[in-house]
């Protein structure tokens, strides 16, 4: 694998910064302005800045903000844009079109800053006619606004495409449990409601299932896992749909998958981010949160679905109810416990966490099979031949040397049709080069392979070996959320 160029540094470090700007702004909008996490995440703001500029991107780095996304120089950044609807909206609510930030930021003024950017009693602080004697009342003087023309439409009347429908829909999604997440942290009513009525609206987009499992492939802002949250329950939606199931029994399977890890919400934050090993009394912490989670959904006025409470309290335990937490009489999980169960793993296997790489899908069946016993069989295989060893949202290199998404599944689980990005090598597509390929189908001669898959971190090869008798990866699945070593003897990729 070549080395980045400066251009790639540059934009990965533009998308870092955008991703801590989207975490600060969660963590204040949460814990009070002292707080360590809040501390913490600004600090990490703040170095994000200073590494942009010492990469040579031009200062004040400007961000530009739509209704719906965060865009860098009219490129939007879609996976810092994933959960920061809570930030646009704020943003949309006081007109402003670009924040502009310098080195120099430190810590205290970007806390002032939220403030006034979040806080709805200073809502109008940063008017037009207010805005530049309130920021420098407030000592803000690496943190510059700009305001939408008056005659500016912005982007919120115009008609969505499914892209843009998707994007929204993903939004809605995290933001809703964003806000369940908080709620529990703090003792509230979760809006039970809501979520099912969003789920409701998500299940009419399945019939594109590609644009939104490939806008979880890049959301890399893990606040309470709410995005781990959102793909698994992405994934469940998909596998139950293969199997006929009507609207309703979508919304319980997709609000069940959504609320399984609510239980999270009360583990110290500062044992759900380690970045290190748990120590055995934090992993007693951590595994607890099945029966956290369970005891928040039985807790609400709102009657909530049983199968969403068995999910909550079931989704480490195996078919025969080993795993945790120990129940205190035997239990046997749900049907919908044990789908999300499959999905969890997987998501967990297949994402990138700040202790392990990825896996790509092919690496994380193998590691799954291997374990048959955690899993029902019968919905491991069923998610096995409904997202197929390349998953759709899946990129992909073809043995041409061009880049493609995979859309659909064929009866063939590992010839899948792709939509081309690229042309072959890397090159743009030109008009008499096909931009839908099926795998393994001959096209003008040629048949294409699947040679690599892309990952958050790293392009691999597509593994030459059995799954049946997999040679990496040994860790038992129960820790696949959490393990430190899941992925300590995967080979990294040749610089």
């Amino acid at each position: 694998m070549k080395a980045p160029s400066v251009a790639d540094l540059q934009r990965d470090a533009v998308v870092a910064f955008a991703h801590d700007l989207v975490i600060a702004a969660l963590n204040r909008q949460m814990h009070a302005p002292d707080s360590k996490f809040v501390t913490e995440s600004l600090r990490a703001l703040v170095k994000a800045i200073d590494a942009a500029a010492n990469l040579g991107i031009e200062m004040p780095l400007q961000l530009q903000f739509g209704d719906d996304r965060i865009h860098f120089e009219g490129k939007p950044l879609e996976g810092p844009s994933l959960q920061a609807r809570s930030l646009l909206r704020c943003c949309r609510d006081r007109n402003i079109a670009t924040l502009s930030f310098a080195p120099g930021l430190e810590i205290e003024e970007a806390n002032r800053f939220f403030d006034l950017l979040l806080l709805g009693h200073n809502r109008d602080a940063l008017a037009r006619g207010t805005r530049d004697v309130v920021l420098h009342a407030f000592g803000i003087r690496h943190v510059r606004v700009t305001l939408r023309s008056v005659a500016d439409p912005s982007d919120r009347h115009r008609s969505l495409d499914p892209a843009q429908r998707a994007l929204h829909q993903y939004q809605d999604l995290a933001e809703v449990m964003q806000k369940n997440h908080l709620r529990a942290h703090r003792d509230m009513e979760l809006d039970v409601d809501d979520t099912a009525s969003i789920v409701e609206k998500t299940v009419g987009l399945l019939d594109e299932p590609s644009l939104l499992l490939s806008l979880a492939a890049h959301d890399d802002v893990d606040r309470f896992t709410v995005g781990h949250s959102v793909r698994v329950a992405l994934l469940a939606l998909q596998v139950a749909r293969s199997l006929g199931a009507d609207r309703d029994q979508l919304v319980h399977v997709g609000s069940a998958a959504l609320m399984h890890d609510i239980g999270k919400s009360k583990v110290p934050q500062e044992i759900l981010f380690k970045q290190g090993a748990l120590t055995p009394e934090e992993w007693g912490w951590m595994a607890q949160h099945p029966r956290l989670g369970a005891h928040i959904l039985l807790e609400q006025h709102h009657e909530v679905d049983p199968r969403a409470i068995g999910a909550a309290f079931c989704h480490h335990m195996s078919p025969n109810g080993r795993g945790y937490p120990d129940p205190s009489i035997p239990i046997a999980p749900s049907g919908i416990s044990r789908l999300v169960r499959v999905c969890d793993v997987f998501e967990a296997l297949t994402s990138v966490r700040p202790y392990k790489r990825a896996l790509t899908p092919v690496e994380a069946y193998a590691v799954m099979f291997r374990n048959l016993p955690d899993f029902d069989p019968a919905w491991l295989h069923r998610f096995v031949r409904t997202l197929g060893l390349f998953p759709a949202g899946t990129r992909v290199h073809l043995d041409d040397g061009s880049e493609a998404l995979v859309v659909a599944q064929t009866e063939c689980p590992e010839n899948p049709e792709v939509r081309r990005i690229t042309g072959p090598g890397g090159s743009d597509l030109v008009a008499d080069q096909p931009e839908m390929v099926r795998i393994g189908v001959p096209h003008e001669g040629h048949v294409h392979r699947i040679v690599g898959v892309n990952t958050h971190d790293r392009c691999i090869a597509v593994p030459e070996f059995d799954p049946a008798e997999p040679q990496v990866l040994t860790q038992n699945v129960h820790g696949a959320c959490l393990s430190t070593s899941l992925a300590a003897n995967v080979v990294p990729p040749a610089k």
